[in-house]
């Protein structure tokens, strides 16, 4: 099949993980969406108040955790021996596969698991009893352009273990974060040999005139490597052997 797309192949590829994202990944979504209640319980049988401001990193760090398992729950066979012949085997081109999986796994997860549980936490704020003071939905939007910020870091998460998903045969969250964490030490002390962090300091605190843009060039530094590593992982769907 050629490297093309096609908007009608493209559905057809859509509605097949569909089936499969909710089939093999529903539960989990239902778990991370409905935890801001046990913290609530907890407010509630411990007698603590807990505000937005300390609530809402919380519920980040759940949307971190679901793009985190969601590969591996739905394209965990994507490049298995055996069990990934059918997904080798799909009337697709690697281009709507990939974007497929893209969509599903950066785009409708965190949407999902982070309106779900900004939604469930504004509604046990509304409660008469309980500890949660302030609205998580309001404070997230107060944020402002910081939403970028977390959108970016969302894109590169989520693309980081797309690729690891497609390198590593088991355990691929776990293995994902440990070697992403040995690679980025192995940098960081790289570029401490080579001073880097001394001069990168200095530039930022007083290189720059304009403090405003520095949110804007992190969020774009967060993007460029977000693209290098979807673009890695289409090469190794494309590149996949069987």
């Amino acid at each position: 099949m050629n490297n093309t797309f096609d908007f009608k192949r493209f559905g057809q590829v859509l509605a097949r993980d569909w089936k499969n994202y909710f089939r093999n990944f529903g539960i989990a979504l239902l778990v991370f969406v409905f935890l801001p209640v046990l913290l609530w319980v907890a407010s509630l049988v411990l007698d603590v108040n807990i505000d937005a401001d300390s609530r809402i990193p919380l519920l980040l760090c759940i949307v971190v955790e679901a793009l985190m398992i969601a590969p591996s729950k739905v394209y965990g066979n994507a490049n298995l021996s055996r069990e990934g012949v059918a997904f080798a085997m799909m009337p697709a081109t690697n281009l709507e596969k990939f974007f497929s999986m893209v969509i599903y796994c950066s785009i409708l997860t965190p949407l999902i698991v982070g309106l779900g549980t900004l939604s469930i936490d504004s509604l046990l704020a509304m409660m008469p009893f309980g500890g949660f003071e302030g609205f998580g939905m309001t404070e997230f939007y107060n944020i402002g352009s910081a939403i970028v910020s977390f959108t970016c870091f969302y894109l590169l998460i989520s693309s980081i273990f797309l690729f690891g998903n497609m390198v590593f045969k088991k355990r691929k969250a776990g293995n994902t974060i440990v070697w992403g964490v040995l690679i980025i030490l192995v940098i960081t002390i790289i570029l401490q040999l080579f001073g880097f962090w001394k001069g990168f300091f200095y530039w930022e605190t007083r290189g720059i005139s304009n403090q405003n843009i520095l949110p804007w060039l992190n969020s774009a530094f967060m993007f460029v490597v977000a693209i290098v590593f979807y673009y890695l992982t289409y090469r190794r769907i494309k590149n996949q052997k069987y």
